[in-house]
């Protein structure tokens, strides 16, 4: 697999988009706020339902792949509607917290970034478990759209076996896009009273 797109790269990457995107939200407005109250509202709304979806959609995921990642081919629950469910939940929820921004600058950047960057994850992805699967995987591959989700194949079992270890681990990385969120919000009250200025602004 290629480095740039490894986990490590993905992770570290991340954390240092993550922290960039603070420093300027923290000083970021959001010309909504004054100019149209109902596009303001509308989005932030739209952000924590997006960011509701997202943590509730990784932990989904997270149920099925705890202690199973890269040891077998999932292929059940979240995993039957796309093959790549994880990454979507986790941009509903990114995109969610850039939809609190209250602009639409910050989430269209967001999509943008994640598309193209994701795009070749993903592909990178599907080269490594079609030379680990094989036809098995090839046959799933067919069925199962790749980042769109479909019902058209959802099935989920009766009883699932999870890794109690792996899962808490998911759960802790769930939590982030909760307090993500909270410090969005946390920006905004701050700016609002005063603590900090209103350098920049955005729609």
């Amino acid at each position: 697999m290629n480095i740039l797109f490894s986990p490590r790269v993905r992770t570290v990457s991340s954390r240092i988009i993550g922290f960039t995107l603070a420093i300027l939200l923290a000083f970021s407005f959001s010309e909504w706020h004054l100019r149209d109250s109902v596009v303001e509202h509308t989005l932030w709304i739209s952000g924590w339902i997006f960011v509701g979806i997202g943590v509730m959609g990784r932990i989904w995921c997270s149920l099925y792949i705890s202690g199973f990642k890269n040891a077998r081919l999932v292929t059940e629950g979240p995993y039957s509607l796309c093959r790549n469910p994880l990454y979507l939940f986790s941009y509903l929820g990114g995109v969610g917290i850039m939809f609190l921004t209250e602009t639409f600058v910050f989430p269209i950047l967001f999509t943008i970034y994640f598309l193209c960057y994701y795009h070749y994850v993903m592909r990178q992805e599907e080269a490594f478990l079609s030379e680990k699967y094989g036809t098995k995987y090839l046959d799933y591959l067919n069925k199962i759209p790749r980042f769109i989700p479909s019902f058209r194949n959802f099935k989920e079992p009766d009883f699932y076996q999870v890794s109690p270890k792996h899962f808490r681990i998911f759960l802790m990385q769930v939590v982030w896009f909760i307090w993500v969120a909270a410090l969005v919000q946390l920006f905004e009250e701050l700016r609002l009273h005063g603590v900090i200025p209103s350098l920049l602004s955005w729609f």
